[in-house]
């Protein structure tokens, strides 16, 4: 399971020190397989002893840094490292004279003494990781902190009891039950890294070069050139419109393309070569002038297409202008091609307890149900013809992850799709009055 978290998805912290855990209570289980008794050579004695202390002292404390960066409860680099030294104390404290230890010729420790703190660390990490599924707003993420608990969770409190508590009773033995514990979370490891995913991991076992996924999902030039294939087709197209007509609407197609053109150039100075380190800058503005920009942008794609908005509530947000924008831009065109460039997108936006949801709704061909949960998945795409990487929903999600937002996707096939964004209560300013500025506009382009 170690190996699996870490070489899978090395670069995310949390993921790493949940693989420490692993790797510590690994060397736990090694120091059993070596035995008892003086009667061993000297260098399995040794070796028992600091294999055992580190699945006793180091996995606790490897735990409650896993359940900081998991909750979130730590944040800043100054906060993560204070953590790290100031809790760590107690582990090296162990292995000194004050905690009884001793490694030759036996290893020996004091578990009333090394219970008061491996108790507190093990209960605080499993309260934390508890508290952050219900915190947790976004639905998807929620899901996945669920698994996270469903996983962990009991397994920390079993090896708590059998290997701590139980000892401080004077009670041996009980750690012959955790073989079994840990046969039936390896099978739950398993299970939900295949089919939802775990701690950023999901197993797929079909024939698929991991690594190299991976690389290219997080290659910049990708997603760079995903957008510029967007925002160049637009200025294609108008140009060719103005070779057909000079008149005066060749003025408003010259504004169309600067706008585009400028566009293109600040989400791609804004992109900081890697996709999962976006860059966000953040100011205030309106709701309604976010979308109105938004269908501006893709005003050569709307012919014969009716847009309706139906703004029940106009709210100033506090978000990245820019990478908003272009998600909206995706959506939308991703429910024009399921369209064919004709028919009723409706856009909506609603108040909620919990804070904003802007619908996309489109009466388009619609995803298979088994499709419907695969279209954020980078490089998975429904389109068949060429130049379509299957980035765009997996650079909104991202987007919305970094508002502190969510993405839900519901679909029919041959009935339509509804994209829905959620954005918390915490980047809302400011609200409009409702009866002054509710707002039901229908726009038909072409």
């Amino acid at each position: 399971m170690a190996a699996i978290l870490l070489l899978v998805n090395i670069k995310q912290e949390k993921t790493r020190w949940g693989s420490y855990i692993g790797f510590c209570e690994g060397f736990g289980g090694l120091g059993i397989l070596l035995g008892k008794g003086a009667e061993r050579p000297d260098w399995i004695i040794v070796l028992d002893g600091i294999s055992t202390s580190i699945g006793h002292y180091w996995t606790p404390y490897v735990i409650l840094i896993f359940g900081l960066l998991y909750s979130d409860t730590i944040k800043t680099k100054k906060m993560k490292r204070a953590g790290k030294i100031l809790l760590v104390i107690p582990t090296i404290l162990a292995y000194t004279p004050l905690f009884s230890f001793s490694i030759y010729p036996e290893y020996k420790t004091n578990f009333s003494i090394i219970a008061l703190w491996i108790i507190p660390y093990i209960l605080i990490t499993c309260l934390l990781l508890v508290l952050c599924v219900f915190k947790e707003k976004r639905k998807t993420i929620k899901n996945h902190k669920m698994i996270t608990c469903i996983i962990v969770v009991p397994l920390f409190l079993f090896v708590l009891f059998t290997n701590v508590i139980l000892p401080v009773f004077d009670v041996r033995g009980g750690w012959q039950l955790n073989p079994l514990i840990m046969i039936a979370e390896f099978l739950f490891f398993i299970y939900f890294s295949s089919r939802y995913g775990f701690l950023g991991v999901k197993i797929k076992f079909e024939k698929q070069r991991l690594s190299s996924t991976m690389q290219a999902v997080t290659s910049g030039t990708t997603l760079l050139n995903h957008t510029i294939k967007n925002e160049m087709s637009k200025i294609d197209l108008v140009t060719k419109q103005l070779k057909k007509d000079m008149s005066s609407n060749a003025i408003e197609s010259l504004d169309l393309i600067l706008k585009s053109t400028k566009h293109t150039l600040e989400l791609s100075s804004r992109i900081q070569g890697k996709l999962d380190i976006m860059e966000l800058k953040e100011t205030t503005f309106l709701l309604s002038d976010l979308i109105q920009s938004s269908l501006d942008l893709m005003k050569p794609h709307l012919f014969c297409v009716t847009v309706i908005k139906r703004l029940n509530v106009d709210v100033r947000l506090y978000g990245d202008y820019i990478h908003l924008e272009e998600t909206f831009i995706n959506i939308i065109k991703n429910a024009l091609e399921a369209m064919d460039n004709r028919g009723i997108l409706i856009i909506k936006v609603n108040q909620t307890k919990k804070g904003i949801t802007i619908e996309f709704i489109d009466d388009g061909k619609g995803i298979a149900k088994e499709n419907v949960s695969k279209i954020v998945e980078p490089f998975y795409s429904t389109k068949k013809e060429g130049g379509n990487f299957g980035l765009g929903l997996t650079y909104c999600f991202n987007v919305l992850s970094k508002h502190g937002g969510d993405i839900v996707i519901d679909s029919q096939l041959n009935l339509g799709t509804t994209i829905r964004l959620y954005f918390p209560k915490k980047r809302i300013v400011a609200v409009k009055d409702k009866t002054m500025n509710q707002l039901t506009e229908e726009m038909t382009y072409g």
